[in-house]
């Protein structure tokens, strides 16, 4: 895996919160230093029954906080796949990526019957961990969980709640027009917006040339040194979501 996908996956895992379930205490802290580059976030549990508390403690309104489990098959108390039907009782759409030894074919499908998005066999490495997690990431939407964070093209990052933009870890000085020129376009949810739409939100009327949007668009890529906004000719601007590739 190139660095330029590597980068982009820890954009995004890193407002992802994880539940990471290992009894043997040795492959744990060598995997939470694994972990540790993709999440700022991280649960601990020692077997399937402290991981099924800490799941139910974070679990409010059928919704739990955590994005993601990360978990063994085997170990005392609870087993991993026990453990996992357990919660489906409560989530049975939380992704679960399982970091195993074991690979003969009743463990498979079990996991398949749990409801599994991963599997990665022991011992595993950072490029396995990455292709994992990418996987995830595009089948389930991931975003992290909080929503007010909005994830943009080229590791823009949009804060609703703030009306601050940054870039990695960044912020980047915004004028009036420029903080009503993206909440316009986020609040629209993708859609694309045309000059007179945008004129009339940040300028309250419009007019025929549409030069001071044009204008405010092509000031923000010099100070962004990076095409934010693509143009759709004839027609106004649509804003550059991030994507996988």
């Amino acid at each position: 895996m190139n660095q330029d996908k590597l980068r982009k996956i820890i954009s995004t895992t890193k407002n992802l919160s994880v539940l990471y379930i290992e009894d043997n205490i040795d492959v744990r802290n060598q995997t939470i230093k694994m972990l540790k580059i993709f999440f700022n976030d991280i649960e601990i549990a020692n077997n399937g029954e402290d991981g099924l508390k800490l799941f139910k403690l974070n679990n409010k309104y059928e919704s739990t906080s955590f994005d993601l489990i990360i978990t063994d098959i085997e170990m005392p108390v609870l087993d991993g796949i026990s453990m996992i039907m357990e919660i489906r009782k409560f989530n049975k759409d939380i992704p679960v990526l399982i970091f195993s030894a074991h690979s003969n074919t009743d463990y498979f499908l079990k996991t398949i019957n749990a409801g599994v998005d991963g599997y990665i066999l022991k011992p595993y490495n950072i490029e396995q961990i990455s292709n994992s997690l990418m996987i995830i990431i595009e089948k389930n939407r991931l975003t992290g969980s909080s929503e007010h964070i909005v994830h943009l093209d080229n590791d823009f990052v949009w804060n609703v709640k703030e009306s601050l933009l940054t870039k990695d870890e960044k912020e980047i000085k915004l004028t009036k027009n420029e903080i009503k020129l993206f909440t316009l376009f986020i609040n629209s949810k993708g859609a694309l917006k045309t000059y007179n739409e945008i004129e009339t939100y940040i300028f309250l009327d419009f007019s025929a040339n549409n030069r001071r949007v044009r204008n405010l668009v092509s000031r923000l890529k010099s100070k962004l040194d990076y095409e934010l906004f693509e143009s759709i000719y004839s027609h106004g601007y649509k804003l550059k979501y991030k994507t996988f590739l």
